[in-house]
């Protein structure tokens, strides 16, 4: 396990693979964080999203039908 993967057992995700998993651009990701509250992890020029802080952030805005697409996630799928 690599450092990055190592603080507490989460997983930090890079901006294009958040995008690639939501299907959503950069700029819905930046509102996102301006707007609605998802956290991102900045050090230095390198800006991550915390695996456990985008799943909290999916919950908070989940349907009913969006339920599996969190559980999905949460199961590496």
């Amino acid at each position: 396990m690599n450092p990055v993967d190592m603080m507490n057992g989460d997983r930090f995700l890079k901006l294009k693979d958040v995008q690639a998993m939501l299907g959503v651009s950069r700029s819905t990701l930046w509102r996102w964080t301006a707007e609605r509250g998802l956290k991102v992890v900045n050090v230095g020029a390198v800006t991550r999203i915390r695996e456990s802080d985008l799943q909290d952030f999916l919950r908070r805005h989940e349907t009913d039908s969006a339920a599996g697409a969190v559980e999905n996630l949460e199961n590496g799928a």
